[in-house]
């Protein structure tokens, strides 16, 4: 096989070696770095309690549900976003690019198909990446208020449940560039409302 040949060959082989690593989610690749999604909530499902129960359960010596400690809490999802070179043979002092998350957008799809419980919204961040590492953030998942309409609202002290899906777009660009990026993460949530005390969950 001549010289050429075997470039070629090499060439093509690592070219489809790089494609089968990094997965289908290919809408932030160049041939410098990739930036994606690492970790979601530990690697955990989502439990939305859709209202705190507070000190106390019940009233002292009773089986009567004490609510005027009860309250109503925003759910905050820990993600961690990895940005690396694009394979390895790809030395990170050339990859250049910091990536700042501007923005992302959360939607539910619920286990039978459905619409989720919570309506699709968008929320502004400000994430920045540098090159060849790794970035813990926060992003809310559920807002306050969706809390306090049905059917959410409807499932307090009681014992149903809603299965669902999150997907999750995070939206931004590279810094030096300017390349604007967006990657996506998915993570299942279960509403419900677990009659636990604050105390019991620490």
């Amino acid at each position: 096989m001549s010289a050429m040949k075997q470039y070629a060959v090499v060439t093509l082989f690592l070219m489809t070696a790089a494609v089968l690593s990094v997965g289908c989610d290919d809408t932030n690749y160049d041939s410098r770095t990739v930036v994606y999604v690492s970790n979601v909530n530990d690697g955990a499902p989502f439990l939305s309690d859709v209202l705190q129960q507070g000190d106390s359960l019940y009233y002292s010596k009773t089986t009567i549900l004490k609510l005027e400690d009860d309250y109503i809490e925003e759910d905050v999802l820990k993600v961690e976003i990895h940005n690396r070179p694009y394979n390895a043979f790809v030395e990170p002092e050339y990859s250049l690019g910091d990536f700042l998350v501007t923005s992302y957008d959360v939607s539910f799809v619920q286990s039978n198909g459905v619409a989720g419980p919570v309506p699709a919204f968008s929320g502004e961040t400000a994430i920045l990446i540098p090159a060849d590492s790794k970035v813990e953030a926060y992003i809310v998942l559920v807002p306050f208020d969706r809390k306090t309409v049905s059917p959410l609202v409807d499932m307090e002290y009681t014992n149903l449940e809603i299965y669902s899906d999150a997907h999750i777009t995070f939206h931004g660009h590279e810094v030096q560039t300017d390349r604007e990026i967006e990657f996506s993460c998915g993570i299942h949530v279960n509403f419900a409302d677990p009659l636990t005390l604050e105390k019991d969950k620490e």
